[in-house]
């Protein structure tokens, strides 16, 4: 190491505390800090904040679902209750109009 990169690197303080002298750089965000605000992370340097940030669970985004979802059950709902409703009128309206009368039940029972 030259000596102008030896008087850079004695001349720098650490980023939280301006009395001490800089033992690392963070590779994450480039700033310098002493020996207690480092923590080494697969042999590199970084800071307590990057560290952090990097370890941090990622939160996944939520898709509002909810609205569409109810909305086509509501859609298919109407749909099935609809088509339910008009096999049933046909089915009453295949019938011989002699069940409608009740004359059927005449001929059944004796």
């Amino acid at each position: 190491m030259s000596t102008a990169a030896r008087s850079v690197v004695s001349k720098a303080t650490c980023f939280h505390h301006p009395g001490r002298e800089a033992a690392a750089k963070c590779v994450s965000c480039g700033r310098s800090y002493c020996r207690e605000c480092v923590t080494p992370v697969e042999r590199r340097m970084m800071c307590a904040a990057c560290f952090r940030e990097s370890t941090a669970p990622k939160e996944k985004t939520k898709r509002d679902w909810f609205v569409l979802s109810v909305t086509v059950q509501l859609v298919l709902g109407l749909i099935g209750l609809w088509l339910t409703s008009y096999f049933f009128g046909r089915v009453l309206l295949e019938l011989p109009a002699g069940f409608h009368e009740g004359t059927v039940w005449e001929k059944v029972l004796p």
